[in-house]
């Protein structure tokens, strides 16, 4: 596959002489790549990713017209896409074998320096780490002010309180395709449970229209960062991003920062790093009038965007072991167990989550 990367940069970009190719691996949707290409006695790495063979090419246009418009907002730690000779933002490659079309999605970034420090679930965050991630979180949201969409073009998922609706049609289907494995009879047994807590995660749609949207990430966390000292120095995997509520980019970066994994306290958020994290992206968006600080209707619905990021990230997880070959059952009963057990903590510890929303904000 290394060589395919390489093929396509010397047949679809001007980068130089390629050498040090490699894959990265690490990623879950993607293939992702790295080469040095030397032009003019100039070394420069580039970051190549494959994507997966499910995108929609619009929404790879999507993604790369809200990155230059970040870029141009002056928000530079989302690498650049480099264009192909051509000019375009991503490669394309189809052929046919046996009658079925098949295609390959290229694209070449910037690659960013600094130090991929932790995994999307890990749990031992330094507090100056969060905080930083936190406030670029926010400049993010900020640089996104008066983005327009390419005609045409759009991630295919709904905004949030559209899309987890849609949950119960898809959990139907998987019910029959459930098995007796202990990720199946876990998820028979909770799946009446979820559904009842996507209802009583949705917010009216005449409170819902007053809430701020913006471009957000919608995959913020932890491992999408990279860091020298405790400087956020780019974030990547903008390929989930879309137009939605602010609050729900911050509520899923909340889930994903504060989570407990281990112990006794394993499917609840450390509430210390949640009020830390809460302030410092409040305080950053404070200090522009765009998207400003958290509004009252916010504050009030934040502990259930919370709800709703959870059953988010959940559903990925289902979703994920149904539709793949041969998944991990160990390791998805793993995050299947937190986030159910997350659905509890959450509705039990409501009151302590909007106390220190009202001390902090």
């Amino acid at each position: 596959m290394i060589q395919n990367a390489v093929r396509i940069l010397n047949e679809h970009y001007d980068l130089g002489d390629l050498s040090n190719a490699e894959e990265l691996l690490g990623g879950t949707v993607n293939r992702s790549f790295a080469v040095t290409a030397k032009k003019n006695d100039h070394c420069i790495k580039y970051f190549i990713r494959q994507y997966n063979p499910a995108i929609v090419e619009n929404e790879i246009i999507f993604e790369h017209a809200l990155i230059s418009h970040l870029k141009k907002n002056g928000f530079d730690l989302a690498a650049a896409v480099i264009p192909s000779k051509t000019g375009a933002t991503y490669v394309k490659q189809e052929w046919t074998t046996e009658g079925r079309i098949h295609k390959d999605l290229w694209a070449v970034y910037e690659f960013i320096e600094g130090e991929g420090r932790y995994a999307w679930f890990d749990t031992n965050i330094a507090p100056e780490d969060m905080i930083n991630a936190a406030a670029v979180l926010a400049e993010l949201h900020q640089a996104g002010k008066n983005f327009r969409k390419p005609k045409g073009c759009d991630r295919l998922q709904p905004p949030i309180i559209e899309f987890m609706p849609t949950f119960r049609q898809v959990y139907a289907a998987f019910t029959s395709k459930a098995g007796k494995n202990r990720f199946d009879q876990r998820f028979l047994q909770y799946h009446d449970r979820i559904l009842r807590a996507v209802d009583q995660a949705l917010i009216p749609e005449h409170d819902c229209s007053k809430l701020s949207r913006c471009p957000i990430h919608c995959d913020y966390h932890q491992g999408n960062l990279k860091y020298q000292g405790s400087r956020v120095t780019g974030i990547f995997d903008f390929d989930w991003s879309k137009i939605d509520l602010r609050l729900f980019d911050l509520a899923l970066a909340l889930v994903y920062f504060c989570a407990c994994w281990d112990g006794l306290e394993a499917g609840s958020l450390m509430l210390d790093k949640f009020e830390l994290f809460l302030r410092a992206y409040n305080d950053r968006c404070a200090s522009k009038v765009s998207p400003g600080s958290l509004t009252k209707l916010e504050k009030t619905f934040l502990p259930a965007m919370l709800a709703a990021a959870n059953l988010f990230v959940l559903h990925w997880t289902i979703v994920d072991f149904y539709r793949i070959e041969n998944p991990d059952t160990d390791e998805y009963l793993v995050y299947l167990n937190h986030h159910l057990k997350l659905i509890n903590w959450l509705e039990s510890q409501n009151h302590r989550i909007v106390g220190i929303i009202y001390q902090t904000v």
